[in-house]
């Protein structure tokens, strides 16, 4: 790609650059004290990791986009939106110093269509590090997608302040910030857990109950974007999320919409996504733009659009469930743990648990 004066990046003093650069082992999970995982799966997310911070070093030191770009095609598919998360993070940590020309919107100018929900979520975990930037750096981000800035927040906290974020009380944060936290939350659960759903259950229903449909949310989006993961973890994740099931399949829609943005969907995934959704990932990636676009265009309201928009994906998985559960609402969408009755009904009715979340 061309470069022009647009593209052209001011890299750090060498000095400063060492000093804000971060060494790749601190992801390894014997350095983060992650539990350990299946050795697959324990390779997958630290390799995420380093990717992650190859992104975010060479955004660093890098004299334009093209040669982040050009980076970023050396990294494999699967792992190149974690280098933009990365890359992210370092321009919302660079524009934190004086008398620097902003980049935090050049990058966003080149990588969010591609990579919205990656760098939005990035923004957040130099703003984890950065709170008295919080209001430049949401206010620097898309309206819609700025919210992803908190979700970010929470996966740094529960990556790199493991025991303290959930064993602590909740960072407190205003109005829908909060929730959005939460979600990132979720997303970092099931890193800690080494990608297994089993403890990634445990740690989020041991939260409080106004807590889980959110983390769920996060827990979803994680275990279909970064993985490993199939249609058994998929289907035993929707089951152990019991009244918040819709919620992980509305985080699994979230990844799945990225991941067909960015053309890097593993054929495991790919199966799961027709299990649980009942419909091919591309189908289900154009269903899920159809409803941002839908809630875009719609009435404003005290309801951040965002939210809005998960909404209406969940309701989407709530729909397709009800069509597919035979009347004796039994069949693939066996009834959760902790339900007394099937999740979905004929009437589309949902638990009390579900209905708390949404008017929230």
């Amino acid at each position: 790609m061309l470069e022009d004066q647009t593209d052209q990046l001011k890299p750090l003093p060498a000095v400063l650059g060492k000093i804000l650069a971060l060494d790749p082992r601190r992801v390894e999970f014997r350095i983060r004290g992650f539990d350990l995982a299946e050795k697959s799966h324990e390779e997958r997310l630290e390799s995420i990791g380093k990717t992650f911070l190859r992104g975010y070093n060479l955004v660093l030191s890098a004299r334009s986009l093209a040669e982040f770009e050009r980076a970023m095609a050396q990294e494999p598919a699967l792992l190149r939106g974690f280098f933009v998360e990365g890359g992210a993070m370092g321009s919302a940590l660079v524009d934190s110093i004086p008398f620097r020309r902003p980049m935090l919107g050049k990058f966003r100018a080149r990588f969010e269509e591609r990579y919205p929900l990656l760098v939005h979520a990035g923004t957040g975990l130099a703003m984890s590090k950065l709170s008295w930037r919080e209001k430049a750096i949401v206010g620097a981000l898309d309206p819609f997608y700025r919210w992803l800035a908190y979700d970010g927040m929470g996966y740094h906290n529960v990556y790199f302040q493991q025991e303290k974020t959930l064993n602590s009380p909740k960072r407190k944060l205003a109005g829908y910030a909060s929730r959005a936290y939460d979600q990132g939350v979720g997303r970092g659960i099931w890193f800690v857990s080494g990608a297994d759903i089993g403890k990634a259950a445990a740690l989020a229903n041991s939260m409080t109950a106004d807590r889980r449909a959110d983390l769920w949310s996060g827990i979803g989006l994680a275990s279909c974007y970064a993985g490993p993961a199939d249609e058994n973890i998929f289907m035993d994740g929707y089951r152990r999320a019991g009244p918040n099931g819709e919620w992980f399949a509305q985080g699994i829609a979230f990844a799945c919409s990225a991941r067909i943005a960015d053309q890097s969907m593993p054929k495991t995934i790919s199966e799961a996504i027709n299990m649980l959704w009942g419909m091919e990932p591309e189908a289900l990636a154009a269903l899920v733009e159809e409803l941002r676009l839908h809630v875009a265009a719609g009435t404003r309201s005290d309801r951040p659009r965002y939210e809005a928009w998960r909404q209406a994906v969940a309701d989407a998985f709530v729909e397709s469930v009800t069509e597919r559960t035979r009347g004796d609402g039994k069949g693939i969408f066996f009834a959760q743990e902790g339900e007394q009755e099937p999740v979905s009904q004929a009437n589309g009715e949902s638990n009390g648990a579900v209905e708390k979340t949404r008017s929230s």
